[in-house]
C-alpha cells in the first residue's frame, strides 16, 4: 500500500498548475493546430459511461476546431491500458486521453506498479463532467430497500457479490466504502467497465453494483433493476423518488465519477491552449449541457486552482478507503 500525503502544491506542480505549458516548437504547431483528425483515447469499455460522456465530448469538440476528433476505447485494467497508450503516444497534440476519475485519482492511490505517473506524464487540460452513482440490485435476491439488502449481506457474510468496472477503479472502492459504512462484507467481481459490470448484474454474474446512473436508470425504470439508493448529496433527477445514502443513515457513502482530458506532458504549447479554450468554451455552452444531461451527466467546471483542490481531495478520500478496505491492485 502506498501512503498518499501529497499537498495542493505537489498536485499543482505535477499537473502543470492547468495553467501553464511547456513550450515546446515543432512543424505540427508552426502550421497550426490542428490540421488533421485528432485521436481520443477512452481507456475503459464501450457502452460504459466514460464512453458515453466522450462521445458527447467529442462531438463538441470536432465542432469546435474543425477536424474530427475520433474515439477509440482500448479498456483493460482499470483504465491504465489506454492511460498508457497516450503516455507512450508523440506528445503533438493529436492523441488525447478522455481519462476518468479512476485514472486521474483512484489508481494512483491503489496501484504501486504503475510504469507511468499520470501527475508527471500527463498534461491535464481541464475536467469536463460528471455523473451520480447509484445503487442497484438484481431483483433475485429480495432486497427492495436499502434495510433489505444490509440484513441479508450481514446475515450471510460473503455469499452476495458486487460487479465493478475493474480493480481499483472508483466502482470497486465505492462498493469497498459501502462494506465500510454499513460493516458488511459483499465480495468483489470484476469487469472491463461500467457497462459489463452492469450487464453482469443484469445476467445474475454478481448481486448488485455502484455505478453511474446514466446507464443505471433504464434499467431501474424497467424493472430489471431495483435502485435502492443515490451516492451524492441530493436526489437525482433521472431517479426522483429513490433517496440518498444520507437519508437513509449512511452520510459516509459518497461517491461520483468524473471526466476530463489530457495530453501526453510534453505537449506543444499552442495546442494545449487551443485544447484549454475550446474545452472552456463547450464546458459552458448550454447545448453541450443538454447532450451531457440526455446521457445523465452533468458539467463539471472548476478554475485551474479548485481542480487541483477537487482531484487532491479525492485521491487522499480513495487512498483512505482503499488502506482501510486493505485494497492493493497492482499492474
Amino acid at each position: 500500500m502506498i501512503a498518499m500525503g501529497l499537498t495542493r502544491n505537489v498536485l499543482a506542480i505535477a499537473f502543470g498548475a492547468l495553467g501553464s505549458v511547456c513550450v515546446v516548437s515543432s512543424d505540427a504547431s508552426a502550421q497550426g493546430y490542428p490540421n488533421r483528425p485528432i485521436k481520443l483515447i477512452v481507456p475503459l469499455a464501450v457502452g460504459g459511461p466514460a464512453d458515453a460522456a466522450a462521445r458527447v465530448f467529442a462531438t463538441a469538440l470536432t465542432d469546435a476546431v474543425g477536424q474530427n476528433v475520433i474515439v477509440e476505447n482500448r479498456a483493460g485494467a482499470s483504465g491504465v491500458v489506454g492511460t498508457e497508450a497516450v503516455v507512450k503516444s508523440p506528445a503533438d497534440g493529436y492523441t488525447l486521453l478522455f481519462g476518468s476519475s479512476s485514472v486521474f485519482a483512484v489508481n494512483p492511490a491503489v496501484m504501486k506498479n504503475l510504469r507511468f505517473d499520470v501527475r508527471k506524464d500527463l498534461k491535464l487540460i481541464g475536467l469536463v463532467t460528471q455523473t451520480e452513482h447509484v445503487l442497484a440490485v438484481r431483483p433475485g435476491i429480495g432486497a427492495n430497500t436499502l434495510a433489505d439488502l444490509v440484513k441479508i449481506a450481514k446475515a450471510q457474510p460473503g455469499k452476495l457479490s458486487y460487479a465493478s468496472s475493474g480493480a481499483g477503479g472508483i466502482s470497486h472502492l465505492a462498493s469497498e466504502l459501502f462494506n465500510l459504512e454499513t460493516g458488511t462484507k459483499i465480495l468483489h467481481i470484476p469487469f472491463r467497465g461500467g457497462g459489463p459490470a452492469l450487464i453482469g448484474v443484469l445476467s445474475g454474474d454478481a448481486d448488485m453494483c455502484i455505478n453511474d446512473i446514466g446507464i443505471t436508470a433504464p434499467h431501474v425504470r424497467s424493472g430489471k433493476l431495483t435502485g435502492l439508493a443515490i451516492a451524492s448529496q441530493q436526489r437525482s433527477a433521472m431517479l426522483p423518488d429513490l433517496p440518498t445514502f444520507t437519508e437513509l443513515g449512511y452520510p459516509g457513502i459518497q461517491s461520483r465519477s468524473w471526466y476530463g482530458l489530457a495530453a501526453p506532458a510534453g505537449t506543444p504549447a499552442d495546442a494545449v491552449q487551443k485544447l484549454e479554450a475550446k474545452t472552456t468554451e463547450i464546458a459552458a455552452a448550454t447545448s453541450f449541457h443538454a447532450s451531457l444531461n440526455k446521457a445523465g451527466l452533468q458539467p463539471l467546471m472548476m478554475t485551474p486552482a479548485e481542480t487541483a483542490v477537487f482531484i487532491e481531495g479525492d485521491l487522499n478520500k480513495w487512498a483512505r478507503v482503499a488502506k482501510d478496505a486493505g485494497v492493493e491492485a497492482d499492474k
